[in-house]
């Protein structure tokens, strides 16, 4: 059993470890903090989408299937706009079976609270079409 010290040793380096993470991720501008936390409900996920996206920008097929809360995995930021890759899992698709169960990889670029860039990075471990 653990003294009350080791205890409270191990609730810092954890609480440490948790604010090392938070503090060197990716920083996020709010709209993209909105699309992340809508992420997982398709509906809202085609609301945000449908705010923030240039016209034309954003394909349909983004807002088609059930998929899980994204993992934002980079961010950089090049001509004024900044960049974002995401990772999200397909949780259910009726318009593809075999989506389901992929990790969706793709970027987002935002420029003045707009999406104004998207690109596909695919699936990860195959190609799976809608």
């Amino acid at each position: 059993m653990k003294t009350p010290r080791e205890n409270a040793r191990c609730l810092l380096l954890i609480m440490l470890a948790v604010g090392t993470m938070g503090f060197f991720g990716p920083k996020l501008v709010p709209q993209m903090r909105e699309l992340v936390d809508a992420f997982s409900n398709q509906t809202q996920r085609a609301a945000v989408l449908e705010k923030y996206g240039e016209q034309g920008v954003v394909p349909r097929e983004l807002t088609m299937c059930d998929m899980a809360r994204p993992v934002v995995t980079a961010s950089e930021e090049r001509d004024g706009i900044t960049y974002y890759t995401l990772e999200s899992r397909v949780e259910k698709c009726e318009h593809s079976e075999a989506a389901a169960g992929t990790v969706r990889i793709f970027v987002l670029g935002w420029k003045n609270g707009r999406i104004v860039g998207f690109a596909w990075g695919g699936p990860k471990g195959g190609k799976v079409e809608y």
